[in-house]
C-alpha cells in the first residue's frame, strides 16, 4: 500500500520510535513523509521527506500531499488526529493515529483546547484505530474515544538492535528529552551525591544548557554527552550498570520511555522514578523510585543477576517486530 505519514518533526533523536516504524513499514509498503518542521536536533540516518508550508492547515490539498496518492494515512499524536482526518475526509482515505504519553495524558487534564476536535476526529468513520499504550486505554475511554477504537499496544522499540547479554560497565546513565518533566536535575544532585560512580547524561535538545550550568555550579558530577546516532546507542548502553531515569513529580506526564525497553535488552538495570502506578507495569523487574534517599541505596549496589536476566525478556515487550503486525491489521 502507499501510506502517507504525516509528522510534527523530522528525524528527531529523541523520537527513534518513529524512526524504527518508519524502517519496518518502508519494507513493505510504499511511503511519503511530511512533516511541519525539520528537526531541531536530527540524526543522520533517515528516510527522505517533505517540509510542509507553515499554512499547510488552511491551505489547498495539494500542498500537502502533491502527486502521491495514498491508500491510507498514519500520524503520530492525538494532537494531530483533527488535521488527519480533515486530509482524509477530503481523500476519502483510512487513517490510524499513533498515541503516545503526553499527548493522552493532556487529554486526561483537558489542557488542550482541542480536545473535544482531537476525540471527534479518532470517532470518525474513517479513523480505523488509535495504537495507544495499555494504560492510556482507560484514560481515552473515559474522554469518549470509542472503545472499538483503540488498540492496546507497547513502545516501538528495535529492541533486537540493542540485546546483548555481554558485561557492561559500571556508570551510570539517564537519557531523553531535557523538558522540565523528565526532573534531570534530581539525576545531577544523586551524582554529586555518589562521587565514587561515573554518570552520564544523554540530555537532548531544549533546556540542556540550563542543565549545563547546574552541573557546574555542583562542580561537574555528571558527563553531559552530546546527541548520539542511534545506531551507535546500543554501544553506549554497554558501558552502564545502570539506568536512572528521572521524572518529576510535578507534572507526572513521563509516559512509557523506550530508554527502559532499550536499556534491559542492553543488560542495563532500570531504576525509574515513581510518578504513576502504571510505571510498575512498564519497567517490569526494573525498580522504582519515590525520593532520592532510594535511589541512592539501589544504585550504590550491583545489579541483581536475576533482574538483570528477567530484563532480557521484560524488554521483547516492546519489539517492533512483535507487534508491527497490529498496525498492520488495521491498515487491512
Amino acid at each position: 500500500m502507499r501510506i502517507l505519514y504525516i509528522l510534527q518533526e523530522y528525524p528527531l533523536v529523541s523520537q527513534t520510535y518513529i524512526k524504527t516504524e518508519l524502517e519496518r513499514v518502508a519494507r513493505h509498503h510504499e511511503v511519503r513523509i511530511v512533516a511541519f518542521d525539520k528537526a531541531h536536533v536530527p540524526y543522520r540516518r533517515h528516510l527522505p521527506f517533505e517540509v510542509l508550508d507553515k499554512t499547510a492547515k488552511t491551505t489547498p490539498l495539494a500542498r500537502v500531499v502533491g502527486d502521491f496518492a495514498p491508500d491510507r494515512i498514519h500520524a503520530h499524536y492525538i494532537v494531530f488526529a483533527p488535521f488527519v482526518a480533515r486530509v482524509a475526509q477530503a481523500l476519502g482515505v483510512p487513517f490510524t493515529i499513533r498515541s503516545h504519553s503526553f499527548d493522552v495524558l493532556d487529554i486526561e487534564d483537558g489542557a488542550r483546547a482541542s480536545r473535544p476536535k482531537a476525540i471527534a476526529a479518532l470517532n470518525h468513520p474513517l479513523c480505523q484505530g488509535v495504537l495507544c499504550f495499555p494504560f492510556a486505554l482507560p484514560i481515552l475511554r473515559a474522554a469518549g474515544v470509542s472503545a472499538a477504537k483503540l488498540v492496546p499496544c507497547w513502545p516501538v522499540v528495535d529492541v533486537k538492535r540493542f540485546l546483548d547479554r555481554g558485561p557492561n560497565g559500571d556508570r551510570v546513565m539517564n537519557i531523553g528529552a531535557c523538558l522540565p518533566k523528565k526532573g534531570m536535575e534530581l539525576y545531577i544532585e544523586l551524582a554529586q551525591r555518589l562521587p565514587e560512580l561515573g554518570f552520564d547524561l544523554y540530555a537532548l535538545g531544549y533546556r540542556v544548557e540550563e542543565m549545563k550550568r547546574l552541573n557546574q555550579s555542583l562542580a561537574a558530577p555528571v558527563r553531559i554527552v552530546d546527541p548520539v546516532e542511534p545506531d551507535a546507542m546500543p554501544a553506549e548502553y554497554k558501558q552502564h550498570r545502570w539506568l536512572v531515569y528521572t521524572a518529576s513529580p510535578q507534572y507526572s506526564s513521563v509516559g512509557w520511555p523506550m530508554a527502559v525497553a532499550e536499556a534491559q535488552a542492553s543488560g542495563v538495570g532500570v531504576l525509574m522514578q515513581n510518578v504513576r502506578p502504571d510505571l510498575a507495569d512498564y519497567v517490569g523487574p526494573g525498580f522504582l523510585f519515590d525520593d532520592i534517599e532510594e535511589a541512592h541505596r539501589v544504585v550504590r549496589g550491583p545489579l541483581p543477576e536475576d533482574r538483570r536476566e528477567a530484563g532480557f525478556a521484560h524488554a521483547m515487550r516492546s519489539d517492533v517486530d512483535g507487534h508491527i503486525g497490529l498496525l498492520y491489521d488495521l491498515w487491512r
